[in-house]
């Protein structure tokens, strides 16, 4: 179609007059069209493609009722219909225009952009999973190259490619697609799909995917085919092009969670799309060789499918569960537990019985102190120790790493230990842990490689492999053995080498335990990138399982901030929010101070637990030397739970006297209620306009801060909520403002539908923006309270403690004593300890026959350190230094 047919055309039909821009495509022509005050896409499809779409109109109104992402929408022509015949062979549709940039314009789309990618295929392919009637959707079962479960049907066309070892690549790929893959896809659940996302189909807006747009692929099939494509289509020209996909992988998981099986299935899949549109490609080539926009993807993909066929599946298998939050390698806990359940036989692999050998400890890390590295210093420090062997840890971020093997020019260097270095002079016997058979064995001969290494295989009582790696031995060690070899626990395996057999090291043995050797053989990492730390210690648990040292190997290597922001989005809940877009890698506290990972100080103005400042060092002593003494719960007598209760109801009038210790302040505001209700035998609750008092369901419930905001569930029917009582900018101002908020009280009680039980609030209510009651208005609700039967609870968590320099306590501004006070953290300086404070009436109310018991609260750590921050506040001054300072 020529571009001023097709201006005509959409003057006649739909009334409109515009730029014409003609746009590249495989089946359709395809015009953008710019009116005046709007853009559309006009589209002349085959007329044997009507009833496709068809239902791409059908279901594009549909979902456009309800999607809360942009789609096109199909424009109906002067007399209102959705498609228009052109001619014997063509039929048009107008659909507007969705504004943005192509997914292929991105120079490097960043982590962002790909998760955004991810999150997007998911929520389409969901909503098309869910709103689409099967009979409706039969019409997408056709003979369609595009489709995966269809490969089978390209394999004769295989030959159309030009290039002989891309063919062979290519027969290879969809021979495995057709005879593994495809099985395992029938026994998923099937779906509609878009099946198209390819980076001419991605519109984006800076980083955020807004858009996918051409719904002319559609298939039914299993969802992960539908995430294969995305994958396929943003994969870089890296060398190691699959990890760069893993963000989209992750943002899709996030927002539709994938099961394992089709984990396991998308790398086969993410190679059958490169493999079907080269084949495709060479179809559509040999019958239109004048179409360039046919071989647009060729070139890289080519190249990439050449990379991919030499790509190992199970290393990236590893790496998408890992991204997925999933353990990256599937067998890791089986062998985990097995190694601990005391089923095996296990021997000592140096220097037996090592329990009893004396041993120190070397610190290799990159922050680390002078541990020595050379085979003269190693020794010397040995014999000043008297120690038989020496320790080097599991998971240490090393510095010693610069050989060629170790990829030290790569921003992915490989930098941490993935096994265990027992150390021990030359000739120093080395013993089978387990029983096993020998599975590898070679003299690894590169400059700091392993030397001569042994790999031994067992099997767990599942019949799970799992393997045993045995490091920088000597030569001669290597002469006996043979593949299949049978091997005892306990059997002497080998030697320490010299250190010209370890290819530089100092006599030792790496010994390292893998779950998987990850297609890599003799090769496989005793070291491993920082960045994919997580998932080798999956693969490379810890091998102290097996060597039972009891003072501890593992090294805990510092990750990266990014690399932790990844983590916690895997296994921590996204309910769990984060300051700043970017945000803060806080590695310590010092007084009023906070530090980076970088070192870079900020000025805490946030965080209110930490009552008497980060670190404080009475605090840190208190806790520690009582950690070293006892630790037990309130079963027992002890001085520090009797005196620190003793001081801190001290601190309040009387007859606030009986305390209650638990360990947080929602747990502190959930027995509160449990007091009140108990004493009153009622339910009703008052509470302040924009309350926060817990997170606990209870305590959610006399939150109107939660209950009436995003997610809440509304106000329950026992609770009535009262204006905030703020004089200064509140329903009510100036200086009568508190009465008004008393009859705004009162309203409350009357309309409230059960008896009372209490009234909770904060002298100043902090979530509401640190809003003062207005005068009078706490003295006038306490007495109301009372008259009506309920008790008042003042919550103090996050204002008392002479924070307010006026009073030791918030309620104290307003001259009333409460029924009930609670505390939390701030108590602790950060500890997790709270408090309840009541009075004898009130807390004779609990004495019910049912024993309260709070296994943490009141332990003699806890209150030893409570104890210690109250003697801080009172020996620094600091309630009138709060004063003074405003």
């Amino acid at each position: 179609m020529h571009t001023l047919e097709a201006a005509e055309f959409l003057q006649a039909t739909y009334g409109l007059s515009g730029v014409l821009t003609p746009l590249d495509g495989e089946r359709d022509d395809n015009f953008r069209v710019e009116c005046e005050q709007e853009t559309y896409i006009l589209k002349f499809s085959s007329l044997a493609e009507r009833s496709h779409l068809e239902f791409q109109n059908v279901l594009l109104s549909h979902l456009n009722a309800s999607f809360t992402h942009q789609l096109p929408k199909v424009v109906l022509s002067n007399d209102g219909h959705d498609i228009i015949d052109v001619n014997d062979t063509t039929c048009a549709r107008l659909l507007t225009w969705i504004d943005g940039d192509m997914w292929s314009s991105l120079q490097a789309p960043d982590i962002r952009a790909k998760q955004s990618l991810g999150a997007h295929v998911a929520v389409l392919d969901r909503a098309l999973f869910s709103c689409v009637d099967f009979d409706q959707a039969r019409v997408l079962e056709r003979d369609f190259g595009w489709n995966v479960l269809q490969s089978s049907e390209l394999l004769a066309d295989v030959s159309k490619i030009d290039d002989q070892d891309i063919q062979a690549i290519v027969r290879s790929i969809l021979n495995d697609t057709v005879t593994r893959i495809i099985p395992k896809l029938n026994l998923l659940e099937h779906g509609v799909i878009h099946n198209d996302a390819n980076d001419n189909n991605i519109v984006v807006r800076g980083n955020d995917v807004v858009a996918l747009i051409d719904f002319g692929d559609l298939i039914i099939a299993p969802r992960i085919a539908g995430l294969a494509v995305a994958c396929a289509y943003a994969l870089g020209d890296s060398e190691e092009p699959m990890r760069d996909i893993l963000p989209i992988v992750s943002g899709y998981h996030a927002t539709w969670p994938l099961t394992e099986t089709e984990i396991e299935l998308l790398f086969p899949l993410v190679k059958a799309r490169i493999a079907t549109s080269i084949v495709m490609a060479a179809i559509q080539s040999n019958q239109d060789p004048t179409n360039e926009y046919l071989m647009i993807s060729q070139v890289a993909f080519r190249k990439l499918i050449q990379v991919l066929a030499h790509t190992s599946e199970a290393h990236t298998l590893f790496r998408i569960r890992a991204a997925c939050g999933y353990e990256a390698s599937p067998t890791s806990l089986e062998v985990r537990n097995w190694l601990q359940s005391g089923e095996p036989t296990i021997a000592d692999v140096v220097a037996p019985p090592l329990a009893q050998a004396k041993k120190i400890w070397f610190d290799w890390s990159v922050d680390g102190g002078d541990s020595p590295t050379t085979s003269a210093g190693i020794d010397a420090a040995m014999a000043q120790a008297g120690a038989v062997i020496a320790i080097g840890h599991y998971c240490e971020d090393r510095n010693v790493y610069s050989g060629d093997s170790y990829q030290v020019t790569q921003v992915s260097r490989r930098t941490v230990h993935l096994g265990v270095d027992l150390f021990a002079p030359a000739g120093t016997a080395v013993y089978a842990a387990l029983d096993g058979t020998v599975a590898l064995f070679n003299d690894n001969t590169t400059h700091l490689d392993y030397g001569p290494v042994i790999v031994l295989e067992h099997l767990t009582s599942k019949g799970t492999p799992f393997w045993t790696l045995y490091g920088h031995l000597s030569r001669p060690s290597l002469e006996p053995l043979f593949v299949g070899k049978v091997i005892k626990a306990g059997e002497q395996i080998a030697t320490m080498g010299e250190e010209f057999e370890n290819v530089g090291w100092a006599p030792h043995t790496h010994f390292q335990l893998l779950t998987n050797l990850v297609d890599m053989g003799i090769d496989v990492y005793g070291v491993a990138p920082l960045d994919e730390l997580p998932m080798w210690r999956s693969i490379s648990p810890n091998p102290n399982l097996i060597l039972r040292i009891a003072e501890g190997t593992d090294a805990h290597a510092h990750l990266p901030t990014q690399l932790l922001i990844s983590e916690r989005a895997k296994v921590m809940s996204p309910a769990l929010s984060l300051n700043y877009q970017e945000p803060l890698h806080i590695t310590r506290g010092s007084g009023a101070y906070l530090f980076d990972v970088a070192g870079r100080p900020y000025l805490d103005l946030v965080n209110n637990v930490a009552h008497v400042g980060h670190g404080n060092p009475r605090v840190v002593a208190a806790g520690s030397k009582q950690m070293a003494l006892l630790n037990t719960n309130t079963r027992f007598i002890n001085q520090n739970a009797i005196e620190y209760a003793r001081n801190l109801a001290s601190t309040l009038p009387d007859p606030l006297s009986v305390v209650f210790f638990v360990n947080s302040g929602s747990e502190a505001n959930d027995l509160a209620l449990r007091l009140a209700q108990a004493h009153t035998r009622a339910k009703g609750m008052l509470v302040l306009e924009h309350a926060y008092h817990g997170h606990v369901s209870s305590i959610i419930d006399v939150s109107p801060y939660k209950f009436l905001g995003k997610g809440g569930q509304g106000k329950p029917k026992h609770v009535e909520v009262i204006p905030i009582p703020d004089s200064y900018k509140g329903i009510h101002r100036g200086a009568q403002a508190g009465k008004h908020y008393v009859a705004e009280l009162q309203a409350s009680l009357a309309r409230l539908q059960e008896p009372l039980c209490a009234f909770i609030s904060e002298a100043i209510v902090s979530t509401a923006g640190q809003i003062t009651l207005a005068p009078g208005f706490l003295a006038a609700a306490y007495k109301i309270v009372r008259q009506a039967g309920g008790v008042c609870i003042a919550d103090e968590v996050q204002i008392g403690l002479g924070r307010i320099g006026q009073h030791f306590w918030g309620f104290q501004l307003h001259e009333v004593i409460p029924d009930i006070v609670t505390m939390g953290k701030p108590i602790g300086n950060g500890h997790p300890l709270a408090a309840v404070v009541t009075t004898p009436d009130v807390a004779a109310s609990f004495l019910n026959g049912m024993e309260y018991f709070n296994t943490f609260g009141g332990n003699p750590v806890s209150t030893a350190i409570g104890q210690s921050v109250l003697d801080v506040i009172h020996d620094g001054g600091l309630q009138a230094h709060a004063r003074a300072m405003g």
